[in-house]
């Protein structure tokens, strides 16, 4: 419920509709419209599945350490097993809900898709830049690698398909870097997720968890917080390639920024990296040390106690008195 109301006004926030500008002010006039705005229903359904991404590899992660660390039990096992079914199944899905989202955001916000692809200038049959630098000054992509036409056929779906470049936005547009390389990140996790994980579904038709390679383990572990990384980074995408707008379109950031001391903006950003950094790292030290103790179902084994020698004469005496006792 609360992914509806958050995603629902961020998305109206990158394609604001249902509304009007009255003597300065944005009044409502269709709360439907504004709820089910247009980029909403896919922007909606690529977060849930990112959730549900995040959390399998946090679960099959987890899980293959506890593998690596031979603490596991049966109860490791069907969870490692559950999360890389989940995650198969999940990621064929995001990337199609990924791919009508770039779309969607093409049609309502060409410019965040210009800078997401590096794109200056409008062209036809635009190529995907794998990597690249942009450089803002001489308006390029320095170093570029990259695959003629694949761009305009995956938001066009025509290899020949026009792409709108940021000369046609000059003022307009998002900072370029930071939108590509976030761009790239998240694509190169979810290609990361895509392979380990149906790697994987193959290697479990044929093996048991407990024979599963141990550099694939380890791998699986070192993505156990890979949704969170693709997640941020799609984030940074949809914020900072809607700049310069805070409501695309109608309103610029510079326009509703308070008039405050830089020093204090300094200050307070630091105080909130400081913070979630501090988080961060105390999260995943807990979720190591959780993960490598034993796991219900497998008890830990106890120290055996040294078998001590019983004391003849103690012996002789206590079959005497046992004797006795059934003579009585």
């Amino acid at each position: 419920m609360s992914a509806f109301w958050i995603l629902s006004l961020n998305s109206w926030m990158q394609t604001p509709v249902g509304f009007e500008v009255v003597n300065g002010k944005i009044m409502a006039t269709d709360w439907l419209a504004i709820l089910f705005n247009p980029s909403f229903p896919y922007r909606f359904t690529h977060m849930l599945m990112a959730s549900g991404l995040t959390a399998s590899f946090v679960v099959a992660g987890v899980s293959a350490w506890q593998v690596v660390k031979k603490v596991d039990s049966k109860a490791t096992h069907h969870a490692l097993k559950t999360a890389l079914v989940a995650a198969a199944i999940l990621i064929p899905i995001q990337i199609y809900v990924g791919d009508l989202h770039g779309l969607n955001t093409l049609k309502h916000q060409p410019a965040k898709i210009a800078a997401m692809e590096g794109v200056w200038k409008t062209e036809k049959g635009a190529p995907i830049i794998l990597f690249a630098w942009p450089d803002k000054e001489t308006k390029s992509n320095l170093y570029a690698i990259e695959i003629p036409k694949i761009a305009s056929l995956i938001l066009t779906h025509d290899p020949d398909g026009e792409i709108k470049g940021l000369n046609e936005f000059e003022g307009k547009h998002p900072p370029v870097a930071p939108v590509f390389w976030a761009f790239r990140i998240m694509v190169g996790m979810g290609m990361l997720m895509l392979l380990l994980s149906w790697f994987g579904v193959y290697l479990l038709r044929k093996r048991t968890v407990n024979t599963m390679p141990r550099l694939y383990l380890i791998a699986l572990s070192a993505m156990a917080f890979s949704g969170w990384i693709a997640t941020v980074a799609g984030w940074y995408v949809t914020e900072i390639g809607r700049q310069p707008y805070i409501v695309y379109g109608v309103i610029t950031a510079a326009e509703t920024a308070a008039k405050h001391a830089p020093a204090m903006i300094g200050l307070t950003l630091t105080a909130y990296l400081a913070l979630y950094i501090f988080l961060l790292i105390s999260y995943v030290l807990v979720v190591k040390n959780l993960s490598e103790k034993p796991t219900r179902g497998q008890p830990p084994k106890l120290p055996t106690a040294p078998i001590q020698k019983i004391d003849a004469g103690f012996a002789s005496v206590d079959s005497s008195s046992r004797a006795e006792t059934a003579g009585d």
